[in-house]
C-alpha cells in the first residue's frame, strides 16, 4: 500500500509517516497542493490525505484537479466543517473528512477500509 500525505504543516506529515510506518505502509509527502498534484500525475496511490487549507493551491482546488487523474480515495484534513460543508466536499469528490485533531485509530480505520 502507498499513501500520499499533502499538508503544509511538517508536523502533520511527520505524524502520518510515523503512524503508517508502524504498519509498513509506504508514504510520500508534499508540502502544498501543486506538488501533491504533480505526484498524483506521476504515481499511483492507494489513498490520499489532503489538507484543506494550504498555500499555493487550496485543498478544494487540489481535490478537483486530482480527480482528473485518479479515482482513488481522497480524504480532506480539516479543523472546522459543518454538515453542509462536508456534503459539498463529498459532492466535489472527497471520499471523507478527517477532522483535526485526529487520532491514530481514526487514521488506521480509514487505511484498513482499503486494505
Amino acid at each position: 500500500m502507498k499513501i500520499l500525505i499533502v499538508d503544509d504543516e511538517m508536523n502533520i506529515r511527520f505524524l502520518f509517516k510515523e503512524i503508517l510506518s508502524i504498519q509498513d505502509i509506504e508514504t510520500d509527502e508534499a508540502e502544498h497542493g501543486k506538488k501533491g498534484l504533480e505526484m498524483v500525475m506521476k504515481n499511483d496511490y492507494d489513498i490520499i490525505f489532503l489538507d484543506r487549507r494550504m498555500p499555493v493551491m487550496s485543498g478544494e482546488e487540489t481535490l478537483s484537479e486530482m480527480r482528473k487523474y485518479t479515482d482513488r480515495p481522497i480524504y480532506l484534513i480539516s479543523a472546522f466543517q459543518t454538515h453542509e460543508q462536508i456534503e459539498e466536499l463529498k459532492s466535489r469528490g472527497a471520499s471523507g473528512i478527517l477532522m483535526k485533531p485526529f487520532t491514530i485509530e481514526e487514521v488506521m480505520d480509514i487505511v484498513q477500509n482499503y486494505t
